[in-house]
């Protein structure tokens, strides 16, 4: 790693905002922006970038002088980056977020404030940039659980599009699985199982952005699907009769995911964007599942579903 950016000449802050980069140059300057409009002040931002390009060192410097930044001599996946910004950080409570999100003025408040209140996991609504019909059904098959407009209370995730965890969470946990997209999924299994359930606080928002197209979105989906498919039973050491009843219920799948999006988004104000862009989000969900099936066959026909999880991970 290269050298990071000075320590401040004074008493820790409160927060410390982590932040990955990789070929984040076109969303930068507006999600610095947001940081720079934050009401709550008592807080450090640790960008950890691991693309070769030096743009992204320029912006920070230029856009927010005071961050720490830090460059990765090698790739680092995304929750590798986060555990390395942990690694740095010096505040109390840890708030995680992306390069592609732009942040509401109050969303770091809202957060700290739902943590005063004895959450040691936040999660904070996830909002859209961009009105497409493409934009939206990415947005609702993501977020649909963390949208603007729905009630605060529990959830089973905190994506780390918008996390808090305190600290002494954090080290009952321990770090994110850096090999992994779904990290942030099994992160906050991993906090319920030590009395620390994710709480949903809708005044925290964030606009995310999303890129790409629909053929690139699909893969993805494909891909996070094996990936899902792989530490779920990891974690929940899944036989080979549970993976093959999964396998066989493949078809309903993505229509129980659609019904279950349905709900967060007529509960939450979206329910005109859920209806147009309905068959969109259920060509994503049947790649979801199908990534799924991938790694259930794969359990199904190997002697050791142990090694099926190694060597996907």
């Amino acid at each position: 790693m290269s050298n990071v950016s000075p320590l401040p000449d004074k008493a820790p802050p409160l927060v410390s905002v982590v932040v990955p980069a990789y070929h984040s140059d076109s969303t930068m300057e507006a999600f610095l922006e947001g940081l720079r409009k934050q009401t709550f002040a008592d807080f450090e931002t640790i960008i950890v970038n691991s693309s070769p390009e030096d743009q992204i060192a320029k912006l920070v410097a230029e856009r927010l002088p005071a961050a720490r930044f830090e460059q990765s001599p090698h790739r680092l996946l995304p929750h590798a980056a986060r555990n390395r910004g942990v690694e740095l950080a010096l505040g109390r409570l840890i708030v995680f977020t992306d390069p592609d999100c732009v942040c509401a003025p109050e969303w770091l408040a809202a957060l700290v404030e739902a943590s005063r209140h004895g959450h040691g996991v936040v999660v904070g609504a996830m909002d859209l940039v961009g009105s497409t019909a493409f934009e939206r059904a990415v947005h609702l098959c993501k977020f649909a659980s963390w949208l603007p407009g729905g009630a605060a209370g529990r959830r089973a995730i905190a994506p780390t599009a918008s996390a808090l965890y305190a600290r002494e969470v954090w080290e009952a946990v321990g770090p994110f699985r850096d090999d992994s997209f779904a990290s942030d999924t099994l992160q906050s299994w991993r906090a319920t199982a030590k009395g620390f359930q994710p709480w949903f606080e809708p005044r925290a928002v964030v606009a995310h952005q999303h890129g790409g197209d629909m053929r690139s979105f699909l893969r993805e989906r494909r891909v996070r699907g094996e990936d899902f498919a792989r530490l779920r039973i990891m974690e929940e050491k899944r036989s080979r009769t549970w993976a093959s009843l999964r396998l066989l219920a493949l078809p309903v799948i993505p229509l129980l995911e659609l019904a279950r999006v349905g709900r967060r988004a007529i509960r939450s104000g979206w329910t005109l964007a859920f209806v147009r862009t309905a068959p969109l989000q259920l060509a994503a969900n049947t790649a979801w599942a199908l990534g799924e099936a991938r790694t259930h066959a794969r359990i199904i026909l190997e002697r050791s579903p142990a090694a099926v999880v190694r060597r996907g991970c």
